[in-house]
């Protein structure tokens, strides 16, 4: 072994804590609270709170909205005809105080619906995408679009658009305010709260299915465009900037068809709406001026009815004016709820869990009747195998391309679970093991390299917070601390986005170097030489030779490698190879000699001194069953 593979020690934290970094119990994660019920149903519960005080000041401020026509009705009925200053002086007096109450009674209940969004984003913002993470059968387009879902509903109640909803229930109120001053009046104004309900009940009928159809048209528009993105240098390199960009221009413009549609009819009857409430206002003050006129009612009670019936129609104005958001937040809160709730049956990690840290585990690798299927299918990829791999054990994965390499280390890794069986690390059950606590253990690199946002250090050490000696000793171990600081900053830095562009080759290395981190018992690297250049590559070959060198009891980790590389093999013990969805797995001496007498027996063949694989004989070994083993 290397001189810098440090000593592996028996220090073990006592448990895992995970954090969301909430400050208080209002802005804790939804799944942080106790009790065995749903998280949709848990935020429902903790929502009451906030919309019970929104209720509250939409009380107070209904109330006190009675402050002008009722200020109206005594400057007409009584200062009018007595001529007192002191009383006009009087009235305006308590009527300014009351209006104070009032701008403080509407700007708490916005206030409340702000921090009612601001709650929901804190509850639900870890779930959400931790769900997203968690599942193998769910998309990326999935985990945004639900990140979207709610931020689309927090942005509706922080701006306190949902305002209007507060305030039907007193409807009734101000209408029977009206039946109190005169029956006539309170009929006309009930007729003409019906219309308006009648109304709305047409444009959410009319509107609904549009609205809802061109949410779904954006969405599609919006997820191609993030596609496109991603898929820049292909589209530019090779050409199709004209046809990708086409797509996308038909696709954003059927939404934006979509959003006309639905807004002509919910703009159209927006506007009947309104043209109603104008009507219904002046008809109002016509019908109490002839009951003026016949003495029925005084002079000032024209006003103070107008006011109250156009205080009472308000909330139904406004809330068609609004329809379209309501019915789109409806959605987005349906498919939240759907998603969140799916964390229920117990794929999810909550953040409340506690997590008992495990001791580091043998490095022993055990697959009991394990298959390796895509999640959600019915069938498996590759057939169920049974294979103990000893500790120390490295075993390099052959296989042509689309054989199932990168499955099996998925589900090896945990990403996907197995489709029939397991696989134990040390006797530990990988797929249901927490990821917070198995993840210290394992370390894997994706046939893909992508690295989040942060600093070089960062990415290396996982985005823990670990002695510096840590991640300079993983980088050491595969070569790529004399690259790392050719960088600009180092360690320090930072990637992503903003920050400096990696090559393929230094992702690559950067997420070696990730994989060796904190010394894992099960190393898992899918073509861990592609994008390497010689120097790289010769770096990794010399860390596997010394492991290889090193007696196998010795080894601080079992380790597979998938692997197109076949210099690779010469470090492994074990080779194991998927073909036509059969596995064979082989000691290395005997792939080699395998491999040896093919090319012996092929035309024109010289036999090697050294048997060494050649690249495309290893699809011409014949595999006749499911799973084999040589053990000799």
């Amino acid at each position: 072994m290397s001189e810098e593979r440090p000593m592996m020690t028996d220090t073990t934290p006592a448990a895992v804590t995970p954090t969301n970094g909430a400050e208080s119990d209002d802005l804790r994660g939804i799944e942080s609270l106790p009790g065995d019920e749903k998280p949709s149903r848990k935020l429902e519960k903790q929502m009451r709170r906030y919309f019970w005080t929104v209720f509250g000041f939409s009380v107070i401020t209904n109330l006190l909205f009675l402050i002008s026509p009722m200020y109206m009705l005594q400057v007409y009925d009584r200062v009018m005809s007595s001529g007192s200053y002191e009383t006009l002086i009087v009235l305006s007096i308590i009527a300014v105080f009351l209006l104070l109450i009032y701008i403080a009674a509407d700007g708490g209940r916005r206030r409340t619906l702000t921090r009612a969004g601001q709650y929901m984003g804190q509850a639900l913002d870890g779930l959400t995408l931790r769900r997203g993470l968690a599942s193998a059968s769910t998309t990326s387009t999935e985990t945004v679009n639900a990140v979207g879902n709610l931020s689309r509903l927090q942005t509706l109640m922080m701006q306190g658009a949902l305002a209007p909803l507060f305030d039907i229930p007193f409807v009734v109120f101000f209408l029977g305010i009206l039946w109190l001053i005169h029956p006539v009046l309170g009929a006309f104004g009930t007729i003409g709260a019906g219309m308006l309900l009648v109304l709305a009940v047409v444009t959410d009928k009319m509107s609904r299915e549009s609205v809802q159809e061109a949410g779904k048209r954006d969405q599609r528009a919006q997820n191609h465009l993030s596609h496109l993105v991603r898929q820049r240098a292909a589209i530019v390199s090779m050409g199709m900037s004209d046809r990708a960009v086409g797509h996308w221009q038909k696709l954003r413009r059927d939404a934006a068809d979509g959003n006309v549609e639905s807004m002509a009819k919910s703009t159209y009857m927006s506007a009947s709406t309104r043209s109603l409430r104008q009507i219904l206002q002046v008809g109002i003050l016509g019908t109490g001026a002839a009951l003026a006129v016949s003495g029925q009612v005084t002079p000032g009670t024209i006003i103070a009815g107008s006011i109250i019936m156009g205080r009472g129609l308000a909330p139904i104005d406004q809330t068609v004016a609004i329809w379209r958001q309501v019915i789109m937040a409806g959605r987005s809160w349906k498919e939240l709820k759907e998603w969140i709730d799916s964390s229920a049956e117990g794929s999810v990690p909550l953040e409340h869990d506690t997590v008992t840290a495990m001791p580091r585990p043998e490095p022993v690798l055990k697959f009991e009747e394990f298959s390796v299927g895509v999640p959600g299918a019915d069938k498996p990829l590759l057939p169920q195998m049974s294979l103990d791999f000893e500790p120390g054990t490295i075993v390099a994965l052959l296989g042509p391309s689309g054989s199932g390499k990168t499955s099996f280390l998925q589900s090896c890794a945990g990403a996907w679970p197995a489709h029939h069986g397991s696989a134990r690390l040390g006797g530990r059950d990988i797929a249901t093991w927490d990821a917070r606590d198995r993840g210290r253990y394992v370390g894997y690199l994706p046939q893909h390299v992508e690295l989040l946002t942060g600093t070089v250090f960062e990415n290396i050490s996982r985005f823990t917070d670990p002695d510096p000696e840590e991640v300079f000793t993983a980088a050491r171990r595969i070569g790529a601390h004399d690259m790392i600081l050719t960088l600009p900053k180092g360690y320090d830095t930072p990637i992503g986005e903003g920050g400096v562009h990696l090559s393929a080759g230094q992702r690559q290395i950067v997420g070696l170097a990730r994989a060796m981190f904190a010394e894992p018992a099960l190393l898992l690297l899918d073509e861990p030489t592609a994008h390497l250049d010689a120097n790289l590559a010769a770096e990794l070959m010399k860390f596997f030779g010394d492991l290889a060198r090193a007696p196998q009891s010795d080894r601080p980790l079992t380790a597979i490698i998938a692997t197109h590389d076949l210099r690779l093999i010469n470090a492994a013990d074990k080779v194991m190879i998927i073909k036509d969805r059969k596995i064979a797995v082989s000691n290395r001496e005997d792939y080699l000699r395998k491999v040896s007498d093919l090319r012996r027996g092929q035309p024109g063949a010289q036999p090697a001194q050294k048997p060494r694989p050649a690249a495309g004989q290893v699809g011409q070994i014949t595999l006749d069953r499911g799973v084999t083993e040589d053990k000799s």
